[in-house]
């Protein structure tokens, strides 16, 4: 597998929930947290991708929230948090692996 066929997996989770560049227009919190958790698990479990990713922004976070760290499962439990995650995260993945 390479970073570009795994960072379209990750595209497609937006796509799949209907989340593509709509995270702040939507005030459904359960699509929200559903796709929040599926992002989290789907950067963790990436392997050729993670190493390219930016490691204090996305890789860090991910494995801090599954690992139940408190101070970012606490950071992550206001939506707002959330929603800059994820998006950052769609932004960076489109615009380094997404516009072919």
């Amino acid at each position: 597998m390479t970073a570009k066929k795994e960072a379209k997996q990750l595209l497609a989770i937006y796509r799949m929930m209907q989340m593509n560049g709509t995270l702040y227009l939507k005030e459904d919190e359960q699509s929200l947290d559903t796709l929040f958790d599926a992002v989290v698990q789907a950067i963790t479990a990436c392997t050729v991708l993670k190493p390219q990713l930016p490691y204090n922004e996305f890789v860090l976070p991910s494995r801090k929230v599954l690992e139940g760290d408190q101070g970012w499962v606490g950071h992550f439990e206001e939506r707002d948090n959330r929603r800059f995650f994820l998006s950052d995260i769609y932004d960076y993945l489109y615009l380094m692996y997404g516009r072919s």
